[in-house]
């Protein structure tokens, strides 16, 4: 973490973010991988909390009132915001308003809007250096280089150490984790079913497995994949069904 009234460099902030490898929070979604907007800002306040400050930019309505959305010809719109440390603007990102598809949506709702905000966030972070290797090296965190190694002098032999006993494996009351997860996953399952959600034969598969096994770390993987399925995409690919 920077040290509080010491307000970090733009080098030092990437070079910080750079260092951190996020791909424990990796998540695949319509063939891309992400990370949840949550997790990018847990991080960054965790980092720079003390000093890092968001500010949002948009354009004026016909009435003249200030939106945090920039709207063009056409229908379609996109947010900007800004990263401040100490006041000093290190950073901004534009993104255009888009569905699961990456296309830009017409007319887009409150929630359209709010999640552009969240993507749009995350790419500011990214600009600044965390994550930002998900768009470079094909998504993969890079990992340094080792020097060789020196070659010693063989060592003197010793006598064989005793034999330890090896230590007791902790048991995981895995039946009744699972016992908690799987009425969650499966009523996570019909909600985005009902809202219109068409799941792949391999997603299909692995929530049909994770019940047959009651795999407690495949059910929980599977509900947080569940719970940043966006429903806006969900409605708006209903809509595309239904034309």
């Amino acid at each position: 973490m920077a040290e509080a009234g010491k307000v970090p460099t733009r080098g030092e902030v990437w070079r910080r973010f750079r260092k951190i490898d996020m791909t424990p929070y990796h998540q695949d979604i319509n063939g891309f991988t992400y990370v949840p907007w949550s997790r990018a800002w847990s991080i960054a306040m965790d980092e720079f909390g003390d000093h890092l400050e968001i500010h949002w930019h948009g354009g004026k309505d016909a009435n003249g009132v200030m939106r945090d959305i920039t709207l063009y010809p056409g229908g379609t719109g996109s947010v900007t915001c800004s990263a401040s440390f100490g006041g000093e603007k290190y950073a901004e990102m534009t993104l255009a308003v888009m569905d699961y598809r990456n296309k830009a949506i017409v007319e887009p709702d409150s929630v359209e809007i709010q999640n552009a905000r969240q993507r749009c966030l995350t790419k500011l972070l990214a600009s600044l250096g965390l994550g930002l290797y998900l768009w470079e090296n094909d998504g993969v965190f890079p990992t340094p280089a080792k020097a060789a190694p020196k070659k010693k002098a063989p060592a003197k032999k010793k006598a064989p150490a005793k034999k330890k006993a090896a230590p007791k494996k902790e048991t995981v009351d895995n039946k009744a984790a699972v016992a908690d997860l799987i009425p969650e996953l499966t009523a996570k399952t019909n909600e985005l079913v009902s809202a219109g959600w068409d799941p792949d034969d391999k997603t299909k598969a692995d929530i049909k497995s994770a019940i047959k096994t009651q795999d407690a770390d495949a059910v929980n993987k599977l509900i947080s994949m569940l719970n940043d399925v966006n429903p806006a995409a969900l409605a708006l690919h209903g809509e595309d069904a239904n034309a």
